[in-house]
């Protein structure tokens, strides 16, 4: 079964109707972790209404990320990360709009450059994932999208032990960082040049 045909039926295995992202973990699988990875990734690129997508979706990939990085097999969630909730329905909403779209990028995907698919290669993505989860959870203005699809990539490059799609998200992980980087020193520079500007007050 295809990562899309999944999480297309992931609201059915769901019982509660604001279920916990510890729920959600436990119907992908604890195992399987580039599933787990793409889920929480889309939220950061698809507009979720309702839900700081960036924050908690950012924090849950940020550790997921570190357990990757050494080597963990069976991916966990801090308990205060795990019991937070996300409505079905927007749940269903964000599935809907995305999954034809992965539909897409799936059929494109192939074994191959196994390269940068082995242990020690995913030990070192999972490095690249926990920087860009960071990226995901800081309230940079149009910071998510980069690096969430740059997770979103890398997520789908691992599940079909794809190396040219990993080898993509790693590009855009890069891009990602600089631009984010580039963003914020803007910012810091805006303030400090507001800072330094003398304050003029009429008479």
């Amino acid at each position: 079964m295809s990562l899309t045909a999944v999480l297309r039926a992931l609201p059915g295995h769901l019982n509660n109707q604001r279920p916990t992202l510890g729920d959600i973990l436990a119907a992908l699988d604890e195992r399987a972790t580039p599933l787990v990875l793409l889920l929480f990734a889309i939220p950061a690129i698809v507009p979720t209404p309702g839900i700081p997508a960036g924050m908690v979706f950012g924090s849950a990939l940020a550790f997921i990320g570190i357990q990757m990085a050494i080597g963990t097999k069976r991916i966990r969630l801090p308990l205060g990360i795990a019991q937070l909730r996300i409505g079905r329905q927007q749940l269903e909403r964000i599935l809907g709009k995305s999954t034809p779209h992965l539909e897409k990028l799936e059929r494109r995907l192939s074994v191959r450059l196994g390269c940068l698919i082995t242990p020690l290669a995913i030990q070192s993505i999972g490095a690249v994932i926990f920087i860009m989860a960071l990226l995901i959870a800081l309230p940079i203005p149009f910071g998510n999208t980069l690096p969430g699809l740059a997770v979103l990539i890398l997520s789908l490059g691992l599940a079909h032990r794809d190396g040219i799609a990993v080898a993509a998200g790693l590009g855009l992980a890069v891009i990602a960082a600089v631009v984010s980087t580039a963003i914020i020193g803007g910012s810091w520079r805006l303030i400090e040049i507001f800072l330094k500007e003398p304050l003029l007050i009429s008479a």
